[in-house]
Parts: C-alpha cells; sequence; structure tokens
C-alpha cells in the first residue's frame, strides 16, 4: 500500500509544479520582467483618441438555431465593418454608418451536442492465497455529433473602441534621444479615454518606463496586477506548497520517526533482555528453596503420619493366643497373673 501511495503524492507533485510555473511564467513573470524597465522621463508630443468599430457575434449555440437563408457570413460582415467603416465618419454621415440593432449574420458548421455511448474497462487483481478480484470503470467511448447545423445563427453587434495614441519622446541611460509611438486601449470606455488623454495632453511630461531590449516599447505603468497573482496563489503556489508538505512528511518526517521509534524499541527489549536473567535465577532460587521447605514439612507430616497410624494398629491388635507351657514354671499372662499348671 505503500508504493501507491507514494506514486499518488509525486504525481500530486508533478502536476502542482507544472500547474505552478503555468500560471507564473504566463501570467506573473511577464509583470516581474516589465516592472524592472529602466526609469525615465517621457515628454508628450503629441496626442489623441482614435476611434473603432469593434464587432463581437452571439451566436445560439445551446439551441443550434439555424440562420435564415441568404444569411451572410459572420467573418465576411465584420470584416467589412472593420474594414470600412469609421465611427468618425459616421458621426459625420449617417448614411456612411453599418447596420446596427443586432444584424443576423451566418456561423457557419457548429455540432451542439454530442452523443457517445458508454464502455467498460476491467482489470483484475489475484493475491498470493489464489482468490481473484475484478474492478471496472465506466468512460464514454464511439463519440459522434448528435444535433448539428451548418448555418448558425449568430447576431452581430459592432460597438466603438477607444484608443489612445500618442508620440512621445524620452532619453534612455545612455542620453540617446528616442521619439515612439504609445498606444492604450480602453475597449468601450470612453471615460478612461478621455481621462487618460486629459492627463496627458501635449508637450506635458511623466515619468515612464522603456523596454531595454526593444527601446521604442514604453509604459506609463509596470505595476503588479493583483488579480493575476491571486490566481497564481490559489491555483498555483497553494497546491504547490500542500504538495510539497505531504511529499516532505511521507518522504522525510514519516521515515525518520518510524527509525526513532524503532530505535527506541530496541533499546527498550534490549534492556529488558539485560534484565530477565537476573530476575529469572532470582526467582528460581526462590522456588527451589520453597520447594524443598515444602518438600520438608510434606516429609514430616508424613512420618507423622505413619507414627500415628502404627500406634493405632499396636492399641488395636487382639491379645495372643494361649498356648500351654510345657515346662514346669508358672506362666504369666498379659495382666500380669501368673497360672500354675496342675501337676
Amino acid at each position: 500500500m505503500a508504493r501507491p501511495m507514494y506514486k499518488c503524492f509525486a504525481l500530486l507533485l508533478v502536476v502542482s509544479l507544472g500547474l505552478f510555473f503555468g500560471l507564473f511564467f504566463g501570467l506573473n513573470y511577464p509583470e516581474i520582467v516589465r516592472h524592472g524597465w529602466p526609469l525615465t522621463r517621457c515628454t508628450v508630443l503629441s496626442s489623441k483618441i482614435d476611434t473603432r468599430y469593434c464587432c463581437s457575434t452571439n451566436c445560439k449555440s445551446s439551441t443550434c438555431q439555424s440562420a435564415p437563408s441568404g444569411s451572410e457570413q459572420c467573418g465576411s460582415v465584420i470584416s467589412t465593418v472593420q474594414s470600412g467603416f469609421s465611427p468618425d465618419t459616421c458621426a459625420a454621415n449617417s448614411s456612411a454608418c453599418p447596420t446596427q440593432g443586432g444584424s443576423v449574420c451566418d456561423g457557419g458548421y457548429k455540432c451542439c451536442h454530442t452523443c457517445c455511448s458508454t464502455c467498460q474497462s476491467c482489470s483484475t487483481s489475484c493475491s498470493g492465497s489464489g482468490s481473484c478480484t475484478q474492478s471496472c470503470t465506466s468512460y464514454s467511448c464511439n463519440c459522434y455529433c448528435c444535433s448539428s447545423t451548418s448555418h448558425l445563427y449568430c447576431t452581430l453587434s459592432c460597438p466603438v473602441c477607444y484608443t489612445v495614441n500618442m508620440q512621445v519622446a524620452y532619453s534612455s541611460r545612455n542620453g540617446v534621444a528616442h521619439n515612439v509611438t504609445y498606444k492604450q486601449d480602453f475597449s468601450t470606455d470612453v471615460g478612461k479615454a478621455d481621462g487618460f488623454l486629459t492627463s496627458h495632453q501635449a508637450n506635458s511630461t511623466a515619468f515612464c518606463y522603456y523596454n531595454p531590449k526593444d527601446e521604442s516599447q514604453i509604459l506609463y505603468d509596470v505595476s503588479f496586477t493583483r488579480w493575476k497573482w491571486a490566481i497564481t496563489a490559489v491555483f498555483g503556489m497553494l497546491p504547490l506548497a500542500i504538495a510539497l508538505a505531504l511529499f516532505a512528511f511521507f518522504l522525510l518526517v514519516l521515515p525518520v520517526w518510524r527509525l526513532l521509534r524503532r530505535g527506541w524499541t530496541d533499546m527498550a527489549d534490549e534492556a529488558a533482555r539485560e534484565e530477565l536473567p537476573r530476575r529469572t535465577w532470582r526467582n528460581r532460587g526462590m522456588d527451589i528453596i520453597t520447594f524443598k521447605g515444602l518438600r520438608k514439612g510434606d516429609e514430616a507430616a508424613k512420618d507423622a503420619e505413619n507414627e500415628k497410624s502404627e500406634k493405632k494398629v499396636e492399641e488395636d491388635a487382639p491379645p495372643p493366643a494361649y498356648a500351654p507351657s510345657t515346662s514346669n514354671e508358672p506362666a504369666t499372662t498379659s495382666s500380669g497373673i501368673q497360672v500354675v499348671p496342675a501337676q
């Protein structure tokens, strides 16, 4: 059971490392590099707001609805609007404006729903005793598109987007003067675009940062983006910290603890073995002495019982039978009476 557990922790560590480095180098590392750009002073030579149409589509993929016959392809409509129409021209001439109000376009082929079969993958594992168990897992297989349309129903929306366009002059560390173009996109937020333009009017000077590897690139703000670091911390650093903690515990702390515990157990067993012979021989000697004392007591009790039995036998024995004497001397009975034979 230990090896599969270690494999799981190793896999968790590899996945967390890949996730962390992917997020770090994709989101945070470019900001770290930009944060180290040299600081200089930029002078605005000219500034303006450029407008454009930024189109997007909203398609009904969930219902798989088809566009009306003869609808234009969404891609061609977007290309026509963004390249052939200008918000400034539309503001001056309403006839030069693109069609608004959610025009319908053809989004092309779309698979709206996929149908799959259910397959099983089984594996058999046997133990040393000869018993085998089978485990099966289900998964989707033989998938195919069971609901689709060749002309997806989409609606087109083309709002106005705003970009601040400035010509900026600055000098690098080595004193070389540079005139560069700086653009910052504000999407559809015209308020932020106007505010940035107001703070960067022509002939105004402000601190800026330039790329030492490409001196045509400047930035006014190189601060870190909070949401990017929050994503890296939650989905990158936290899983990596948990994986490293588990990996260190099961590969370093737990084995060391087991070795120390085994060493303490061995020391206790050795001390017990050293103490056991002395206690055993002492107990054995006491047992011998006790056995001898019991044996002597048993022998004395047995002798006393034998003596008592012999005395009782003597007392209970009948008197000997009378036998006439052949001599002329008087016989004496057991009670001390002399018997004189007749002449």
